[in-house]
């Protein structure tokens, strides 16, 4: 088996552990005026390359103090160089970055939205707006409209001002005291929830590399989820899913010949277990497996902390951020509807805040998987009822880059995006979780893969 296949099945359940969000911290403007050698005027207008600085400030990036391109004599050149090693300022057909050029809105966005992440290729979501598709810019521009970043008649080509760029930042990289003062109530809310059961839909895509696209295709997975949670966490999840491949890649395989494979996945969460059982033709016999202890963080504490209104631990609390985007109905009740959005890169870190720490399985893991993916970005929408603050719908799309190579070793995937869409929540409706006999007997699964 590949390593960086390996790696990246490693990864899923990372990112499934990190999945619940956290309060974001906050840049403010009186922060990003503290870049600037000399206060300039709010109304002068802002250049490509002071507004790199900015960004920089804003995303709270390391700046090198003496990179060997420094932009000339620039006071920026060192943010500008941080920004182009990590392909967030790209320049110009020509090459050239033209730092001294002033900046557009749109141009902001799009550094803006790869810093949070916002992988290229990646479809752009439906959104109304005075941006047309065919413009270079578009896919961040309707990424940041989604989350109220960005205004739908606002016109992208408008020159950024100081007073304009540095709103505009405190906005991506800040969270909405509206929004956040909702979402702790939530949090609250959640934290009297004795069970919980929800049914959504979801799509997952899966785009390889451009230079490889021949070899490896394109893969897409629909299907249905129904969820039922017992807190403290009892987990049973159930999930029917259709696999597009090529039909080309399934002919003379035992497969369906138009490409399209039905798969069940049902797995159980118990006493801080995980047991899973995987349907799909052609394959042997479906069993139950266990994973083993220590393949996970304590999710019971995890999910515990995450009800309340403290939010995740500090080494978490960065990364999310929340818009508030206005009043609405859902299913009969009004809601407040919460836009959210972060970006996850320091996997180690990160995993080392939750609830225990890290065992030395877990450790080796994480390490693994980590070297595989560049990063994983998450944008979505929360509808809070207004009368009990609980959650009635949400919808939330995980963006995750994968790196050029691991451990040597090229990676041939450049992308894969998961939707989720949940509408139709119930609360304390008193589930019970039992788990089956043959899952209770499952074997246990190694830790790590072996190599073939």
């Amino acid at each position: 088996m590949k390593k960086w296949f390996q790696a990246f099945i490693l990864a899923l359940g990372l990112i499934l552990a990190l999945a619940p969000a956290a309060l974001a911290g906050t840049v403010t403007a009186a922060e990003l005026q503290q870049v600037f050698p000399e206060a300039p005027a709010g109304d002068s207008i802002l250049t490509r390359g002071v507004f790199a600085a900015l960004l920089a400030q804003a995303a709270g990036m390391q700046v090198k103090e003496n990179p060997a391109d420094t932009q000339g004599d620039a006071w920026y050149g060192p943010a500008v160089m941080a920004l182009k090693e990590k392909g967030i300022i790209r320049g110009y057909p020509d090459g050239s970055l033209h730092t001294d050029r002033p900046v557009t809105l749109l141009e902001a966005a799009v550094m803006a939205s790869r810093v949070l992440g916002l992988p290229d290729g990646v479809a752009a979501p439906e959104v109304k707006g005075s941006l047309e598709r065919e413009s270079w810019g578009y896919t961040p521009y309707a990424w940041l409209v989604r989350a109220g970043l960005l205004q739908p008649g606002q016109d992208a080509g408008a020159l950024l001002t100081v007073d304009g760029g540095v709103a505009f930042l405190t906005r991506v990289f800040g969270s909405d005291p509206e929004a956040e003062k909702i979402v702790q109530a939530a949090r609250q809310a959640q934290a009297t929830v004795k069970d919980l059961k929800f049914t959504g839909s979801m799509v997952m895509t899966i785009r390889p590399r451009p230079e490889v696209a021949g070899e490896v295709p394109a893969v897409s997975m629909h299907g249905n989820i129904v969820s039922e949670f017992r807190y403290p966490l009892s987990l049973h999840q159930k999930m029917d899913m259709t696999l597009n491949l090529p039909p080309e890649k399934t002919s003379g395989e035992n497969l369906p010949a138009d490409g399209q494979i039905q798969m069940h996945m049902e797995q159980y969460l118990v006493d801080g277990t995980l047991y899973q059982n995987v349907e799909v033709p052609g394959m042997a016999e479906p069993q139950w497996m266990k994973m083993p202890q220590g393949a996970l963080p304590d999710l019971e504490t995890l999910v515990e902390q995450s009800r309340n209104a403290t939010g995740l631990p500090p080494g978490l609390q960065d990364n999310f951020h929340f818009r508030y985007l206005g009043e609405g109905v859902e299913n009969g009740r009004k809601v407040h509807r919460i836009a959210l959005y972060g970006r996850i890169d320091d996997w180690l870190a990160l995993m080392q805040a939750l609830p225990g720490g890290l065992t030395p399985e877990m450790e080796q893991a994480v390490n693994q998987a980590g070297g595989v993916l560049k990063s994983i970005s998450f944008w979505g929408e929360e509808a809070i009822g207004m009368e009990d603050n609980l959650t009635y719908a949400s919808e939330l799309t995980c963006l995750v880059a994968f790196a050029d190579k691991f451990q040597e070793e090229a990676v041939p995937l450049e992308t894969i995006t998961f939707q989720i869409k949940v509408t139709d929540y119930q609360y304390n409706s008193g589930i019970k979780i039992e788990l089956p006999a043959e899952a209770l007997a499952a074997p246990e699964i190694p830790m790590t893969p072996s190599e073939q």
